[in-house]
């Protein structure tokens, strides 16, 4: 079986027209660069963790909002 992998671009129009699970699938694409340039930025890997969460939540917030 072949699939296809979708653009951020298209993931998130995606979500934009009520597929909840294209966030999800961004979000998990992203997520690992995110708090690896995090905690290189801190230094501390429980900190990083919580402020990528931080991040993402508001990031959700943001597109939500428009």
């Amino acid at each position: 079986m072949r699939t296809t992998m979708l653009s951020d671009q298209a993931l998130l129009e995606s979500y934009k027209q009520g597929h909840r699970e294209a966030i999800s699938q961004l979000l998990e694409r992203h997520s690992r660069r995110l708090r690896d340039y995090v905690r290189m930025m801190v230094k501390d890997g429980d900190v990083a963790d919580d402020l990528t969460q931080e991040i993402l939540i508001k990031v959700v917030k943001v597109i939500d909002e428009g």
